[in-house]
């Protein structure tokens, strides 16, 4: 039986000190989860002297979440709707139904269905005194319409430093998602950190995004690994 988030928080610093890899997981976002993720990013960081990062961090944890968890509601919505989210029509329809009935009401109930289903959002940090990798895994993956637009606004985001001047250069065409990827990779740039390090992995199960803080030079980051491996 899983342990109450309440319990579970006074354990964060002897699970810090202890481990170098933890793994949260869940099918919903509430105020209980984003209390303990904040918990655990304070400690990590205090632990290794970079307690600078908090803030950022936690920012950037809790949206690749959010978007992780809306996905997966959305896959769980389409399926109750009876449409296929990989046909044009379905799609074009289920997105219109999608942001007509859906409220933060049904987010809690879409949040249990996703439970039943076993569809979650897995939140994984690993870390040493060089740097850090957070990475956030939903198991659905993600259709090529969306895909190529958050491609897009990655590419975007490159060239831009303030989040409001983005916003209103791309108000008429960016979705949630769209904002808050340039949200992560404009706070990664305003804190010295390479926004290449942001990457979104797709497979044909599940969805992958990743972020790595690098502490000092002596951080191997995995994509420098991967592109080696080339």
């Amino acid at each position: 039986m899983a342990k109450p988030f309440i319990e579970l928080e006074t354990q964060i610093p002897d699970l810090v000190k202890a481990k170098s890899k933890i793994v949260v997981r869940s099918s919903r976002m509430n105020r209980q989860l984003e209390q303990y993720v904040l918990g655990l990013i304070t400690n990590i960081l205090g632990e290794v002297g970079q307690s600078h990062f908090v803030e950022m961090l936690y920012t950037i944890s809790k949206e690749l979440t959010i978007n992780g968890i809306k996905a997966n509601q959305k896959r769980v919505f389409f399926e109750d709707e009876g449409l296929d989210i990989t046909d044009e029509g379905d799609y074009l329809q289920g997105i219109k139904d999608y942001s007509k009935k859906f409220s933060e009401k049904m987010a809690d109930e879409y949040g249990k269905r996703c439970l039943a289903r076993g569809v979650y959002v897995q939140i994984k940090f690993h870390y040493c005194l060089d740097g850090l990798l957070v990475e956030v895994t939903n198991n659905t993956p993600v259709i090529k319409t969306e895909e190529a637009r958050m491609r897009e606004k990655m590419k975007k985001s490159m060239g831009y430093n303030d989040i409001a001047e983005f916003y209103m250069d791309n108000m008429d065409n960016t979705e949630g998602a769209g904002l808050g990827i340039a949200l992560i990779m404009i706070l990664l740039k305003n804190e010295g950190v390479d926004p290449n390090l942001f990457r979104i992995i797709t497979h044909a199960d599940r969805t992958v995004a990743r972020v790595e803080i690098p502490f000092n030079d002596n951080y191997v980051s995995f994509r420098s690994a991967e592109l080696a491996e080339i």
